[in-house]
C-alpha cells in the first residue's frame, strides 16, 4: 500500500448516532480531534517527498483507483484516508448509490458507491475498500475497487477530452494515458457537489 495512505477500522465501542435526513447528513458540521488532525498532517508531510521529485522532473503525481471499468484519479491532498469497508447506516429514502452513514474515527461521514452512481458494474474480483475524500466536515467516503496505485504522467501524456465518458464530463479535469491505460483526473470539490445537489433532488 502506499505510504501517503494509511488503513484505518471504525473503533470498536462506537455506536451509529441518531439516523438523520440525507441531505443535512451531507451537509452536517464536523471537526477533527487533535489526534486526527496531528494524523492528517503526518500523511500530507509524507507525500511531499513524492510530489516535491514529481515537480522537480516535470511530472504530476496522483493517487489512482479503480471504479467498475474506470480509471480514476486524485490529487495526495484530495484523499485523506484508506480503510476496509466500514458498517454503513441506511439512511431513510436514500438513494442506492448512498449507501449510509458510517462511524470513522468518532466523525460520520457519508459513503457513496460510484459505480451504482455512474451505472457501472463493480469488479467482482477486487476486494472493496473505502476511500475518503476532502478532510473534516467535508470528508466523504468513496467505494473503489482494491488498493489505490501512485501515478505520473507529464503533459505530452495528456489525451482528448472528448474521451471522457458523458456521466462524468463535469467532474473530470482532463483524461491521461498511463501505460496503456486511460485514466481520469476527478476534481474532487465538483464531485462532491453534484453528489450533494443529487441527494437534494432525489426526494
Amino acid at each position: 500500500m502506499s505510504q501517503e495512505l494509511v488503513c484505518a477500522t471504525t473503533p470498536l465501542g462506537n455506536t451509529p448516532a441518531e439516523l438523520i435526513a440525507p441531505t443535512q447528513a451531507l451537509l452536517r458540521g464536523f471537526t477533527l480531534s487533535d489526534a486526527d488532525d496531528a494524523s492528517l498532517q503526518h500523511k500530507q508531510a509524507s507525500a511531499l517527498p513524492v510530489l516535491a521529485d514529481s515537480a522537480a522532473q516535470g511530472l504530476q503525481a496522483r493517487q489512482g483507483f479503480r471504479v467498475g471499468s474506470l480509471n480514476l484519479m486524485i490529487r495526495y491532498a484530495d484523499g485523506s484516508e484508506l480503510t476496509e469497508m466500514p458498517t454503513a447506516h441506511r439512511l431513510p429514502q436514500a438513494p442506492d448509490w448512498l449507501l449510509g452513514m458510517s462511524n470513522l474515527h468518532g466523525m460520520l461521514v457519508p459513503v457513496f458507491d460510484l459505480a451504482r452512481y455512474f451505472g457501472l458494474t463493480g469488479a467482482a474480483s477486487a476486494k472493496p475498500m473505502m476511500l475518503v475524500l476532502a478532510h473534516g466536515r467535508d470528508a466523504a467516503g468513496i467505494v473503489i475497487d482494491g488498493l489505490p496505485e501512485r501515478l505520473r504522467w507529464g503533459v505530452e501524456q495528456e489525451t482528448d477530452a472528448a474521451t471522457v465518458p458523458d456521466a462524468l464530463f463535469d467532474v473530470v479535469d482532463r483524461a491521461v494515458l498511463i501505460g496503456e491505460k486511460l485514466w481520469f483526473d476527478l476534481n474532487c470539490n465538483t464531485l462532491l457537489d453534484r453528489l450533494e445537489t443529487a441527494l437534494t433532488t432525489s426526494h
